[in-house]
């Protein structure tokens, strides 16, 4: 099954230095239980403390009904540690290209 491309730019630092603050994220939208998830995949996920909001992160655990994420640059990345883990019905594609 064909399916449609979404975009998204990246905003700030927490995935140096995989991505770059201004990189252009083209990815698959996500769809529960036909779609492998696994370990060091990069997801886009809708924020689940602000509204309207995506995040981009590495899985670094996967749960059967979630996953746990954390950013590439540790040290200011906002994830899993601090919100918990992500339900994968939140989850809104998996990354397939950077473009810088």
């Amino acid at each position: 099954i064909f399916r449609s491309r979404k975009h998204c730019r990246v905003k700030g630092n927490s995935m140096l230095p995989t991505l770059n603050e201004g990189d252009l994220l083209i990815y698959k939208p996500f769809i529960y239980k036909e779609d492998y998830l696994h370990e060091g995949l990069i997801v886009v996920v809708k924020h689940p403390q602000e509204k309207g909001q995506l995040i981009v992160k590495r899985i670094s655990k996967v749960k059967p009904s979630s996953i746990e994420i954390l950013g590439d640059n540790i040290e200011f990345s906002f994830d899993s540690r601090h919100l918990g883990a992500i339900k994968q019905i939140n989850i809104e594609g998996i990354v397939e290209s950077v473009i810088s």
